[in-house]
């Protein structure tokens, strides 16, 4: 099969349809987002994700009929986030998970702001054998481009699931497990045993987990810190935590 000619222009119909997934209206329309670079594209084609549309600078091999528009250096390096732009990009589907099942150890974000953080806490949850993230009310975009790239591919494997507050302290009502919250006045320190299933809940980077959620929490623990530090980044919090919940069932 004859490859085609690479698209060159950077007003090309595709290509600015593309970069605009870089804005999250776009991305909230059109219900897709960006994932870049090869190592990112086999993690999600080993946990069965398709995408709708592969771009690439050099021939590749295809995905069982999707479609690889071929393009030039000039507009990969337009299409993607990167300073240095990968030679394979895909769009993908979003997914949310509409209910979050009590089984395994859940972690609840509250008004999570900054993308890396984000994306940083997703990949820990990933590696740190986490079921899910559930996002409380006013969280960043999970598939803004900068989060995307934060969690190297874990954006394919962990379960998102998007709740108002409302919502949420309607769900601690009736978890079955514990449900945590870190507080620097905890009544026990983070290490110690949990029970199952977790619900452990997190809160924004410059706040703090709301005091409506905090108080919905059936235990508060404290993460010990040297005296005079104001606090740990939430992303540094989220593992801590979770490790700790999970440590008797991780390998």
């Amino acid at each position: 099969m004859v490859q085609p000619a690479p698209l060159t222009s950077v007003h090309n119909p595709t290509v600015k349809f593309l970069r605009s997934l870089t804005q999250k209206r776009h991305r909230q329309e059109s219900g897709l987002f960006v994932a870049e670079g090869a190592e990112m594209l086999a993690r999600a084609r080993s946990l069965g994700w398709v995408p709708e549309m592969i771009v690439s600078v050099e021939p590749f091999a295809g995905w069982g009929g999707v479609k690889v528009t071929p393009v030039s250096d000039k507009v990969m390096a337009a299409l993607s986030a990167q300073a240095n732009p990968p030679g394979v990009l895909a769009t993908f589907a979003q997914r949310w998970t509409e209910t979050a099942a009590p089984t395994g150890t859940w972690i609840a974000l509250e008004d999570i702001r900054d993308p890396g953080n984000l994306g940083t806490i997703i990949r820990t949850a990933d590696a740190g054998g986490a079921a899910g993230i559930i996002l409380v009310g006013a969280c960043c975009d999970p598939f803004a481009p900068d989060c995307v790239r934060a969690t190297t591919g874990s954006i394919f494997a962990v379960p998102l699931a998007r709740l108002s507050q409302a919502d949420m302290l309607a769900m601690m009502t009736g978890w079955p497990g514990e449900t945590v919250a870190t507080a620097m006045a905890g009544e026990s320190d983070y290490r110690r045993a949990y029970r199952a299933p977790a619900l452990l809940c997190m809160g924004s980077e410059s706040s703090g987990l709301s005091r409506v959620l905090s108080d919905a929490c059936g235990a508060k623990v404290r993460i010990p810190m040297k005296p005079g530090v104001e606090s740990l980044n939430v992303a540094a919090a989220t593992a801590l935590m979770l490790y700790e919940i999970n440590r008797a069932g991780l390998v």
